[in-house]
């Protein structure tokens, strides 16, 4: 399947060529991805110029101006066939034009050939991606975005020479300077249309003069009418603009007639339909042609940024003009605190947390100043509000984002309480400092001011420790390597958080940040908390919720908001979805009133508990394992081979049923396998692999080129537990396998473990341990058997609770196969689909299960994680006293 930044490649490819002549209907549909045999199946029909591809494409030549008449007669006739029957893209070609209509979504398009590579994303379907549809009010957001796109390429391709990164600085200030003027133009900072106006009326339509124009009246609007001003080319009714937009000297790029009409598209829409909250976002998918099928895709919702906001300072800020309403002198000391905060954002990309966090507070000073009575004065000034951001492009849209937000805030005063304070000329957006926040000093970036309440918020990046860049790895390292050697599988966010910590220590000042949900699990806990927390306390928290913005596949992750200060006395407030509730405390875990950090063991710290351990792994013995086909070979060829096979699992041949063998040889049984040429062939590749590996004790393996590294097997039965598992998953899928079955690396075993182990495994109390203390692969937990399995505080069990545990474990299995032949895992415990029986059965161990753990009844997951950490804590104790 080809990626929609591929497609959107090979579209414009295809426009390129279709002047060349060929048969335009198969060549897109090899643009899209479609598979090559339906290509090679249609060639045929599709020489006549119209052809379907059943469900999904009907397309038909057409004669020249005729593609929207054709589209609305194919659309007539898709509406009149069963839903199950409509081809999925209807698209009518005339050579100069098309006409695209997706009757599934509604949404048409209808453009000449050299705009169809912008609109591509309609024809993603074809290549088995669905499209985003914005709400009606986003409508205007894609349009304008669309257009800019279809600008930032035409002078992209005006300047192929423009590569350095001085040359991507000024094509960055150059979009940013444009998209002010745009807006401008519409919502009354100039002149109703003045900057379209003098576009139109000063500029030749060849675009030769567009250049020189656009210099002039960029310095036109940075030249302050009191220093006199030179002759004026059109653009006399510009403002001055000031405030560093227009100041610095940045190269204008080489213009034609494609730009200018495109740059007039632009002018053409009404900007007063455009969201500037989103203006980050769209800049950011005009330049990364990746992103323009994701409109939003960065772009962080206002509800998600309260999630931070309300609960670091704007609540407090609410109650406290509450409280004032009656109070003159109380409202005066309110406006006076609204104008020391201070907002520091050290990865503020497009400025969205600083955008919100300033409205917030013009909204509360307003509401101050009509208690109060009186004409305002100028109080919330941007220049309380800091970012760093090692984006270019995001800090001059920041800067811009900023600058729109006061001019919506400003007319919103003017429309409540009558002032009418001059825009322009601009004053400084903000202080937004360019540069990397992992080895800046932000108290350099945001100096401390014993007058000022600083507040540090952001949405730092997530990256996993498994999919950093070469410079974030570097940045770890110079983080963490003199203060926490083994930061290894910490996520890059760990950065902001022990930044944070420091400059909260420093200041005094609380912070809030995103995360992913892996900062307050697994290891990390254990890694970077005790660092964290070491002076400072965890005021308020969000627990795992999914995170949310304007992008169509909505990110998809897991996150938390984990708010941090100096300690201080009162109660704290854990977020669990709607609810919220007061505790004294909040751990590492994000639990209420436990400050226990779970640590690896070597042996379970439950009594009862068998010893679980790794799989056996390979070590570079590959040519031990063999697929079904290899196997059936081996035996077809020599079936006294037959006896050295075994079925193999790890976690992919457990879920998804995947038939793996290896050869598995005792040692007793070395000469009689080195017989059979075969066999000797394959010890020889492992040893030969052995012997190439840097690693000496893999070297020392090759002398048993016939053997995984570790050779546990057990006698009767294997309790298996995959090495990962699927996040959706409510239960945590665990098999037994007969005793000839062979645990990889990839998996767990219990060797001849009692069963009602495996009913533990498989409940629900056990998932969520895993989920909170175990680690991640991706988003998906990961098991350990040293940090979940050894820690799991499993209460004492009679003999009776163990055989009730083990007749649930039967009731599981009997479950699994009566759901029906063929079904792996997988299939199983997939949460839409997983057979009543099951779940039932399921839900009724976990019934006894937490009988176990005790008479206390759970009001909710966090309860229940509270209650095990609980018992962990005392577990540890008591292991102590021993």
């Amino acid at each position: 399947m080809l990626t929609p930044t591929e497609i959107y490649d090979n579209v414009e490819s295809l426009v390129a060529r279709a002047l060349e002549g060929g048969d335009f209907g198969l060549a897109l549909m090899e643009a899209v991805g479609a598979p090559r045999a339906t290509i090679t199946r249609l060639r045929e029909e599709a020489a006549t110029g119209t052809f379907t591809w059943t469900r999904m494409l009907r397309f038909e030549t057409v004669e020249k101006g005729s593609t929207g008449l054709t589209l609305d007669r194919m659309r007539i006739e898709a509406e009149g066939r069963p839903k199950s029957k409509r081809p999925r893209i209807l698209v009518a070609y005339d050579g100069d034009a098309i006409a695209v209509r997706d009757t599934k979504i509604g949404d048409e398009q209808r453009v000449g050939l050299d705009a169809l590579a912008y609109e591509a994303d309609i024809l993603f379907p074809l290549g088995g991606h669905e499209r985003h549809v914005p709400d009606p009010e986003r409508l205007a957001d894609v349009r304008a975005t669309k257009h800019l796109s279809r600008l930032f390429d035409a002078v992209r391709d005006a300047n192929p020479d423009w590569k350095t990164p001085a040359d991507r600085h000024a094509l960055n200030v150059f979009m940013a300077r444009l998209l002010f003027c745009l807006f401008s133009d519409d919502v009354g900072i100039f002149e109703k249309d003045a900057f379209e106006t003098a576009l139109q009326r000063s500029t030749r339509s060849d675009g030769s003069d567009l250049k020189g124009f656009l210099e002039g009246a960029f310095a036109h609007m940075d030249t302050d009418p009191r220093n006199g001003t030179g002759p004026a080319r059109g653009w006399s009714k510009l403002p001055y603009v000031n405030g560093s937009l227009f100041a610095e000297e940045s190269s204008v790029p080489a213009l034609d007639a494609r730009c200018r009409r495109h740059l007039l598209d632009c002018a053409r829409l009404d900007w007063r339909e455009i969201n500037p909250d989103i203006f980050g976002s769209m800049l950011q998918g005009v330049v990364d042609t990746a992103l323009r099928g994701e409109l939003g895709m960065h772009y962080t919702s206002p509800s998600n940024i309260m999630k931070v906001l309300r609960p670091l300072i704007l609540d407090e800020l609410q109650e406290e003009l509450r409280e004032a309403r009656d109070s003159k002198e109380k409202l005066r000391s309110f406006v006076e605190r609204l104008g020391n905060v201070r907002v520091f954002d050290p990865a503020c990309g497009s400025g969205n947390f600083l955008i919100i966090a300033y409205k917030a507070l013009r909204e509360m000073e307003m509401e101050a100043f009509k208690h109060l009575g009186e004409l305002p004065h100028d109080v919330v000034a941007l220049d309380n509000f800091y970012g760093l951001e090692i984006d270019d492009f995001a800090c001059q849209t920041a800067r811009l984002g900023l600058w729109i937000a006061q001019y919506q805030m400003d007319e919103l005063f003017r429309k409540e309480l009558g002032r009418n304070r001059p825009f322009l000329p601009l004053s400084q957006a903000g202080r937004i400092s360019r540069g990397n926040a992992a080895v800046a000093d932000w108290l350099t970036i945001c100096p401390p001011d014993v007058r000022c309440e600083t507040i540090v918020v952001g949405n730092p990046p997530f990256k996993g420790s498994k999919h950093q860049s070469k410079a974030q790895r570097d940045d770890m390292r110079t983080v963490f390597s003199d203060r926490i050697p083994n930061s290894g599988e910490l996520d890059y966010v760990s950065i902001w958080f022990l930044k944070g910590a420091d400059y909260s220590k420093a200041t005094g000042a609380p912070m809030a940040l995103v995360s992913t949900n892996s900062i307050v699990q697994g290891a990390s806990v254990s890694t970077l908390w005790p660092h964290i927390l070491d002076g400072l306390e965890i005021r308020f928290a969000h627990r795992s919720f999914k995170w949310s913005n304007l992008a169509a596949k909505n990110a998809g992750v897991i996150c938390v908001i984990v708010g941090l200060g100096v300690r201080r006395p009162g109660s704290k407030s854990l977020y669990d979805g709607e609810t919220v509730r007061k505790v004294d405390l909040i751990g590492p875990y994000l639990a209420p009133n436990v400050m226990t950090i779970v640590s690896k063991r070597s042996r379970p710290i439950s009594s009862d508990f068998s010893q679980m351990v790794f799989g056996n792994m390979p070590n570079n013995g590959e040519a031990l394992i063999l697929n079904r086909r290899e196997r059936d070979d081996l035996i077809s060829a020599v079936p006294a081979v037959s006896g050295f096979l075994r079925r193999l699992y790890g976690s992919q041949e457990l879920m998804k049923g995947i038939e793996r063998w290896c050869l598995w040889i005792r040692p007793g049984e070395v000469a009689q396998a080195s017989k059979i040429p075969l066999l000797e062939e394959r010890f020889a590749r492992v040893r030969d692999k052995r012997l190439e590996s840097t690693d000496a004790a893999a070297r020392k393996m090759a002398e048993r080129p016939w053997a995984f590294r570790e050779q546990n097997e057990a006698t009767s039965h294997s309790i298996m537990v995959p090495g990962a598992a699927s996040e959706d998953r409510i239960w945590l899928p665990v098999d037994v396998k007969p005793a000839s079955d062979i645990t990889s690396n990839l998996a767990f075993a219990i060797y001849d473990g009692a069963l009602w182990q495996a009913s533990v495994l498989s409940s629900r109390m056990h998932r969520l341990w895993l989920e909170t203390v175990g680690g991640r692969l991706k988003e998906d937990p990961r098991y350990s058997n040293t940090l979940v399995w050894n820690t799991f505080p499993m209460p004492s069990l009679t003999d009776h609770r163990k055989a009730e545990l083990e007749e649930h474990w039967w009731e599981i299995d009997r479950a699994r196969k009566e759901a029906g032949f063929g079904r792996t895992l997988g299939d199983l415990y997939a949460p839409k689909t997983m057979p009543p029986d099951l779940r039932r059965a399921h839900e009724e161990l976990d019934e006894t299960i937490e009988r176990v753990f005790g008479a206390r009844r759970y009001r909710s997951d966090a309860d229940r994680i509270e209650h095990l950490l609980q018992l962990y804590e005392a577990a540890v104790k008591e292991k102590g006293k021993r």
